[in-house]
């Protein structure tokens, strides 16, 4: 039976103090996703919550594009148009959102690259905006970073086969051009396979790490800052640093105000985690609670503000290349969310009365809606073979919801969306605290009235032959229609939390009544419906004399009205 979709209520973003501890959560990925790579660089687009990532070295090298919702927790490849940039590795991808479109600068192939992309992530067409060598020779292990002040791309350092770089230059978006910055003075060493963060707040570019062979250490562990208003970088140097590496993932969280560094190659793979505070300039470990993805290097950052969440793509683990998509965030943004406006009658999308709280009855089917509720692709439950009964816990993650520490059958989750039962150990209750809890977090409680009644007719009425009834196959006055509602209330006897009728079909202990047309009509049947937890049917006779046409039918339980409409021929 289809249960009702309501759109999920939005999530306001919430701030994080500094000291709090972070954790790291593997998302979904079932369904079409892409290839395990390194070097796929990935980035965001606020605008459609959307991470899009490009190219990278699998099987081969890569040009492919695709987009991650944050909302569906799914990937899509996009079915771009236009001239595709040729396959690479090592090249740098930005978001211009002020275009909205995604920047693609260098790499290499069989040779190397210096080459500048745009694709329009509305329209999903291709477009080369700049030859290789219209500014920066070519190569690949760059950095680039967007900055918002002057609307450009900024590059810097990287490595081909004739030896590595230490200048800086502007892509101008306006003019489609370039200009070299590179100061005079200080500069960091000559590198590659390195990466650079933009701090809008101080408006300077972070340059961390990489390789430095043949002309000093790799890997490299050095952190140097590029003012954009003085055009001068400087060292950052005091205090505890993390082991030096190369081929790491790193991000500006501009909520924290730090930089947050994660794994990457030094003299092992590593897995480790730390902030660098340009309020105090010292590095710290980052304080996490639970275990961090295994070591890897060749992976990918972006972070996303509205989220205030880092996410690092992809890489090379100490067994194999990965496609895992991994977000790095305060516990409190991984825990499901959910509020009272979000939980309906699974059968009419009801909320309950249009004053009062948010109510619902024992027994009843409920759809709650909200963000993080489970896993990407949705999870039907089956009645146990032997008990009959629904489970409690369902899906990978493990999802499950308590009423008042009463654990709720289940019969669908996802991300945005569970579908349960009201435990009837609710009947004495004025109100329960609902809390949902996936893969060990658990959601805010939310509290609900307990109502004795509150009934939900199913939108499709059957006629007395088993067809669906409706305007092209109109039922007959004095036939008999079925329908299908839940929230009926207690029953007598007892139904079973979660469990489908074995002996009888328990009746609503609440007074039943079916006006059709205005007119009352007679209830032939009314018990819980074979098969079914929460499921009341109801077999009513059409008036005899009813005039043809679309009559409304309203089902009355316990004072609580419920409504459909039915074709009389």
């Amino acid at each position: 039976m289809k249960l009702l979709k309501l759109a999920p209520a939005l999530l306001a973003t919430s701030l994080f103090c500094h000291a709090q501890p972070l954790s790291f959560t593997r998302l979904p990925a079932s369904g079409a996703a892409p290839s395990a790579r390194l070097d796929g660089t990935i980035a965001y687009d606020p605008q459609t919550r959307q991470l899009y990532l490009f190219g990278g070295q699998g099987a081969g090298l890569l040009n492919d594009t695709w987009s991650y919702s944050l909302e569906a927790q799914r990937w899509t490849e996009v079915a771009t148009t236009g001239t595709r940039p040729p396959a690479r590795l090592g090249q740098t991808l930005i978001f211009d959102p002020v275009r909205r479109r995604l920047i693609v600068f260098g790499g290499q192939a069989s040779g190397f690259f210096s080459d500048v992309w745009a694709l329009d992530v509305a329209t999903q067409a291709w477009q080369q905006l700049s030859r290789d060598e219209a500014g920066p020779s070519r190569r690949y292990g760059h950095s680039a970073v967007y900055d918002s002040v002057r609307d450009r791309m900024v590059i810097s350092h990287g490595f081909t086969n004739a030896g590595r770089f230490d200048d800086t230059w502007a892509f101008e978006f306006a003019t489609n051009s370039w200009r070299n910055i590179s100061p005079s003075g200080t500069r960091p060493l000559r590198r590659c396979l390195h990466h650079a963060v933009y701090d809008p707040g101080r408006d300077q570019m972070f340059l961390y790490g990489g390789c430095a062979s043949g002309f000093g250490p790799c890997p490299l562990g050095d952190l140097w800052a590029f003012d954009f208003r003085t055009g001068q970088w400087s060292e950052r140097t005091g205090g505890v640093k993390p082991p030096a590496r190369q081929h790491y993932g790193i991000v500006f969280d501009t909520v924290r105000d730090r930089l947050l560094l994660f794994g990457g190659g030094g003299s092992t793979i590593l897995n480790d985690t730390w902030d660098f505070d340009p309020r105090t300039g010292g590095w710290a470990a980052t304080p996490l609670t639970g275990a961090p993805p295994s070591a890897r290097a060749r992976h990918q950052g972006a972070f996303v503000a509205d989220r205030g969440a880092a996410f690092f793509f992809g890489g090379q683990t100490a067994g194999d290349l990965t496609s895992e998509l991994w977000m790095l965030a305060p516990p409190e943004l991984m825990r499901p969310r959910f509020t009272a406006l979000d939980i309906a009658n699974a059968f009419t999308g009801d909320r309950g009365p249009a004053s009062g709280p948010t109510s619902a009855a024992p027994g009843e089917l409920i759809s709650i809606y909200g963000r993080g509720l489970g896993p990407a692709e949705g999870v039907k439950a089956e009645f146990h073979a032997i008990t009959g009964l629904l489970p409690v816990r369902l899906g990978d993650p493990g999802v499950s919801v308590t009423w008042n520490d009463i654990p709720a059958p289940l019969l669908y989750v996802r991300f945005d969306q569970i579908n349960l039962q009201v435990p009837y150990e609710l009947q004495r209750a004025a109100s329960a605290s609902v809390v949902v809890t996936v893969e060990g977090r658990s959601s805010d409680p939310v509290t609900v009235a307990i109502a004795a009644t509150r009934p939900g007719l199913f939108p499709r009425v059957w006629n007395q032959d088993g067809t669906v009834n409706g305007p092209a196959n109109a039922a007959r006055a004095g036939e008999v229609v079925t329908l299908y509602a839940t929230g009926q209330g207690v029953t007598v006897p007892e139904s079973r939390t979660g469990g489908y009728p074995r002996d009888g079909y328990p009746e609503p202990a609440a007074l039943t009544e079916v006006t059709i047309g205005g007119v009352p009509a007679t209830v032939e049947f009314r018990g819980q419906a074979p098969g079914t937890a929460g499921v009341m049917q109801i077999n009513v006779r059409v008036p005899p004399g009813l005039a043809p046409g679309i009559a409304t039918v309203i089902l009355t339980v316990g004072g609580a009205a419920s409504r459909t409409t039915v074709a009389v021929l």
